[in-house]
Order: structure tokens, then C-alpha cells, then sequence
């Protein structure tokens, strides 16, 4: 069940990051219209998932510091 769960979610990112990879703005064509819009804001995302493995790794050095003390 668990592996359904991680398959769907990682599904679901790569079909987003298909459908942006495709989509060009207004600024790449020249024209005028509005297109198609991304789904996702990719350099907030890259941020993001940046502080996220600071943080995990902030976390992990925290414990194998309090565990060696033991």
C-alpha cells in the first residue's frame, strides 16, 4: 500500500514537470496572448526542497552528536 502511495506522488511530480518542460510563456514566443500557465513554480520549489535538506540534515547531525555523547 505504502508503495501505491510513494508511485502516485511521484507520478504526479513528473507529470507536472512534463506539462511545464512543454509550456512557453508569452516572452518565448512573442506573442501577446497568454498560453498555457506552469503548474509549478520550479525555483520556489528548488528553494524549498533546498531548506528542507538543511534541515533534515541539521536534524541528523543533532542526534548523532547527542547519541555519541551517550
Amino acid at each position: 500500500m505504502p508503495i501505491g502511495i510513494i508511485f502516485g506522488v511521484l507520478l504526479t511530480i513528473l507529470a507536472a514537470y512534463i506539462h511545464d518542460s512543454m509550456v512557453t510563456g508569452p516572452a518565448v514566443t512573442g506573442q501577446t496572448t497568454t498560453q498555457s500557465r506552469m503548474l509549478v513554480n520550479w525555483d520556489v520549489a528548488g528553494q524549498k526542497w533546498t531548506s528542507v535538506k538543511q534541515s533534515v540534515q541539521a536534524g541528523w547531525y543533532s542526534l548523532q552528536n547527542s547519541t555519541s555523547k551517550l
